[in-house]
């Protein structure tokens, strides 16, 4: 684009093709009049979510993040008892020694399992600490601080109850305990999908400390109305249980290499959000696409130019709906080196955390629905600067023409849908089983499709980017439920989990991703110019010594 090339991207996954668009095709098509209403647009979902009731009553002004985590009713003494994966809350240092010390410890007091917060740096110089992280410990002087060790190992199958100190291992079907034996379940991993199941007595959410954020970060522990708040807002999604803009598409079905327990405990999208403030948004969102056109529409616009703006403008607020998302699941964690929310698609696919966040959209802070506004307007300044006094601008400004960037939907094994030749071809490298992009970036997908299509109170219907979320069949659209469904055995990659059904799935997997490999090399030689269609070898460097142009 910075040379003035005419682009065309292309992608098979409709996430992908959304992200795309916002990249590439709109800052070149409308410039800088995007950067202010982006903001404003922002700017107007954050000002009602100020008035939401909800939001009022679930969250306090003052806190950015609370850290939460999984409690289990022990199998042996039937009490509460957190499961902590991590009980540093800050060891950040720098080359002069430790800047920031605190973490939490159990207190038991009578049934309940409490959190107290140590922070070092309010009882001495953290700066002169010594620590061993090992055993957890902290020496300042004389004064040694112990940081407890985690109560569950879930590569070993096992946690501690922090109320009376018995392993608690595995069970049967019906929830009977055992130390050992054949076709036996965790305890921990039976007692969440039971959860999921809407049966509560076994597993349960639970918040542990509350993030302020002063001239420094501030921890407290939580208190029980801080997790009766938690607790009001599962009802009030109970409520919502049949609404079309909660996501029960389910995840995948399938286990194996690079396939989290965590897609084996929850099993439709929605386990993986507390959708108070998610489900607001969208609703939100979807009344600004409809506020926008009117508004252009009232500026002189054509219907379809109308359209085609409110389009180019919800893209970038759907998009900030899915960072915030990607900050406030349950996979989660606390990054207690940087002090700020560890998201979830920071690792090479979705992971099982047991520390997890529970961000206020309204508070200035990584991830946060506001933070996210200020940092798609400077993205999108970014993208439009880039452009300036380039090539394509230039040819644009001349020819008054804004199509000469185009994004699309396509299966590089085909490449059907553009009826044009091309002279270069650049392609991402084949990634085999790198990662899983169709199952993973369902993520995103579940949140795009809700934010840019219109819901009639029973299904999603149509509006904006149809074709990314609705496919034809016969006469009619119908909605794309995940991409995993739809896509996965057209990625080109080599993923043996989908091909679980059959005799070998490796090599099932690894023949498939090759013959694959194969048709996209054929669609894609067939799709250049003839002249570019040119091997190297002997003849390649005799032409190149005469000067012509021969693309490599």
């Amino acid at each position: 684009m910075r040379l003035g090339l005419d682009v065309t991207a292309v992608d098979l996954l409709p996430a992908a093709y959304i992200f795309l668009k916002a990249v590439l095709e709109y800052p070149a098509q409308y410039g800088e009049k995007l950067i202010d209403d982006v903001k404003y647009w922002g700017n107007w979902v954050t000002e009602r979510l100020r008035e939401d009731e909800d939001i009022k009553e679930l969250y306090d002004d003052d806190v950015a993040v609370s850290i939460g985590t999984w409690e289990v009713k022990c199998p042996h003494c039937r009490k509460w008892t957190p499961l902590v994966g991590n009980w540093w809350l800050a060891r950040v240092k720098d080359k002069k020694g430790y800047k920031r010390l605190a973490f939490m410890k159990p207190v038991r007091n009578g049934n309940d399992i409490d959190i107290e917060v140590v922070d070092v740096n309010s009882h001495g110089n953290a700066s002169k600490a010594e620590v061993d992280t090992g055993p957890g410990k902290i020496k300042i002087g004389e004064t040694v601080y112990e940081v407890p060790k985690p109560n569950l190992n879930a590569r070993r199958q096992q946690a501690t109850c922090l109320n009376c100190g018995n392993l608690i291992r595995l069970v049967d079907a019906e929830g009977n305990h055992f130390m050992e034996g054949r076709n036996l379940e965790w305890f921990v991993k039976w007692a969440l999908k039971k959860y999921h199941e809407d049966d509560v007595q076994f597993a349960r959410q639970r918040l542990l400390v509350k993030v302020k954020v002063n001239k420094d970060l501030v921890f407290e522990p939580c208190d029980k109305k801080d997790n009766e708040k938690l607790g009001r807002a599962k009802e009030k999604v109970r409520v919502l249980i049949g609404d079309p803009d909660v996501p029960i598409e389910p995840t995948i079905p399938y286990t194996g290499s690079q396939i989290n327990i965590v897609f084996i405990i929850f099993k439709t999208w929605e386990n993986f959000f507390n959708p108070r403030q998610i489900l607001t948004l969208v609703k939100l969102i979807r009344e600004a696409g409809k506020r926008i056109e009117e508004e252009k529409r009232g500026e002189g616009q054509n219907e379809e130019d109308a359209f085609k703006y409110a389009e180019a403008v919800m893209t970038y607020l759907a998009i900030g709906l899915c960072k915030f998302a990607d900050y406030n699941s349950i996979a989660t964690r606390w990054h207690n080196v940087l002090l700020m929310i560890g998201n979830t698609i920071s690792f090479r696919g979705i992971a099982m955390n047991w520390n997890w966040t529970d961000e206020n959209p309204l508070v200035r802070f990584t991830g946060s629905w506001i933070r996210g506004v200020e940092t798609e307007r400077d993205s999108l300044k970014y993208l439009i600067s880039s452009l300036n006094n380039t090539p394509t601008q230039q040819k644009l400004e001349k020819e008054q023409s804004n199509d000469r960037t185009k994004v699309i939907i396509d299966d590089a094994t085909a490449l059907m849908k553009k009826n044009e030749k091309f002279n270069i071809i650049v392609t991402d490298p084949p990634y085999s089983d790198d990662v899983y992009y169709t199952e993973n970036s369902d993520f995103y997908f579940v949140w795009l499709k809700r934010a840019l299509s219109d819901s009639d109170g029973r299904k999603l219907t149509p509006r904006f980017h149809a074709d990314a979320f609705f496919k034809k069949i016969g006469a009619k659209l119908a909605e794309i439920k995940t991409q995993w469904q739809e896509f996965a055995k057209k990625e080109i990659s080599k993923c043996p989990p989908r091909f679980q059904e059959t005799d070998n799935p490796y090599k099932n997997a690894s023949q498939h991703f090759k013959n694959l490999l194969a048709q996209s090399f054929i669609a894609m030689r067939e799709n250049l110019e003839e002249n570019h269609q040119k091997r190297r070898g002997p003849r390649g460097r005799a032409r190149r010594q005469r000067g012509e142009e021969i693309l490599w």
